[in-house]
């Protein structure tokens, strides 16, 4: 038997299924069993074909198998967005969405991307593995360049999934995805054949409101656009609303596609990207905390870290560039604690404070980072034109400062 009922004991119900390495018994076993909500056991091999898919409507929780490690043995084969949570009929929403457990599957060769959750009051995400995604070759231009593939691990929020309707109904909607989002213990690798064409992004979040989110201890290879990416997340009403980013290791793949902008392929961007003016709203804009995570960032022009938010904490990272014209860090906002950060490699700058799209690059606090085994082409740190009282502290490096009011110790300044 396919399905096998063995608790209704418990407050939700458990379900058991086998998979048979059949996509035509797979994947109607798993979409019968997630209609029906509650835990869902998964064992063994599923194959979901080209383009099978289970869409998530209910409050569900599915867990794979695991090895004597602690990694996923169960594997899902296929699928396009192979566990979806479609939007909702109306919008705004008359309820909230599902929560949403996916917990110790390895997903293999799925289309597109194997999560795609854009409606839910909370999502758990964790100890999946995910390897072969395929990239979907997109109809429309994006960024105006044409013949671009979309690739994703794990994707949360209702933006993409709102591409596919016409232009004038792409817009944000509050209250779509909501609630605790725990992003954890993933393994992605998200290599393509034609990096140059693929927007490929590891974790993609956008578009949430109110969420507290913590994108934690994934481990991230060759992406070639953003290995983490938490862009245009919205505050709701009561001020609720957090995004911790930490512990996570990230390799970027050497070359990426080059839009929106030329700076490929990075590892974490996180803040506002869509509406800029959103970075500076303390109404709309929850607080970002990037904190302890690995980076080696391969391209010629990759940013390590970037974070276009008002009031972020950017600490305690390690950041390997490899290219001639990379950075570090790169920051446009206001009022940030840039602090104990360690840049190895070479580039064309540690850290980089630019005012641009109306941010203003000001009263930042860059202390104590270390440069000690970086190579610039120019200098550790950059202050452009238009920043302004910012305040840099450190044992050794060197700062261009075109700034004003900007206050420099124990740095050496060299000429503008």
């Amino acid at each position: 038997m396919v399905v096998a009922v063995f608790s209704f004991n418990s407050a939700a119900a458990q379900i058991t299924i086998v998979g048979q390495n059949n996509p035509t018994v797979d994947l109607q076993a798993v979409q019968r069993a997630v209609d029906q909500g509650g835990i869902i056991n998964l064992k063994g091999t599923f194959d979901f074909g080209d383009k099978g898919r289970v869409n998530i409507t209910k409050d569900v929780k599915i867990v794979g198998e695991t090895d004597q490690k602690g990694g996923p043995a169960t594997k899902i084969k296929g699928g396009f967005w192979t566990f979806h949570s479609p939007l909702p009929a109306k919008s705004p929403p008359e309820a909230p969405g599902p929560k949403i457990t996916i917990q110790s599957i390895h997903f293999d060769g799925a289309l597109w991307g194997p999560v795609n959750l854009a409606y839910s009051s909370g999502a758990t995400i964790s100890d999946n593995k995910i390897t072969n995604v395929r990239p979907f070759l997109f109809e429309q231009p994006v960024s105006g360049m044409t013949g671009v593939s979309l690739q994703h691990g794990i994707y949360c929020g209702p933006r993409i999934t709102q591409a596919m309707l016409p232009p004038e109904k792409r817009t944000y909607t509050p209250d779509v995805f909501t609630g605790n989002l725990k992003i954890s213990d993933n393994e992605i690798d998200v290599a393509n054949d034609n990096p140059i064409k693929t927007m490929g992004q590891g974790i993609f979040v956008v578009w949430t409101k109110g969420a507290t989110m913590q994108i934690s201890r994934n481990t991230i290879y060759n992406c070639s656009r953003n290995s983490i990416e938490v862009v245009d997340n919205y505050l709701d009403k009561d001020g609720n609303g957090m995004v911790i980013i930490q512990d996570n290791k990230i390799v970027t793949s050497q070359e990426g596609i080059p839009i929106p902008s030329p700076r490929t392929p990075n590892g974490i961007v996180a803040g506002w990207f869509f509406d800029p003016a959103g970075a500076m709203d303390p109404k709309r804009n929850p607080k970002y905390i990037v904190i302890n995570n690995a980076i080696r960032a391969r391209g010629q022009t990759s940013m390590g870290i970037f974070v276009p938010s008002d009031n972020a904490v950017i600490s305690n990272n390690a950041v390997l560039a490899e290219g001639s014209e990379a950075w570090g860090i790169i920051h446009f906002t206001s009022n940030c604690y840039i602090a104990h950060n360690r840049i190895e490699g070479r580039g064309a700058h540690a850290i980089q404070i630019v005012p641009m799209r109306g941010q203003l690059g000001s009263k930042n606090f860059l202390i104590g980072n270390d440069f000690s085994q970086f190579k610039a082409s120019r200098c550790d740190i950059a202050l452009e034109k238009d920043s302004k009282y910012n305040v840099v502290g450190g044992s050794s490096g060197t700062v261009v400062d075109q700034g004003s009011g900007n206050q420099i110790e124990g740095l050496k300044s060299v000429a503008k």
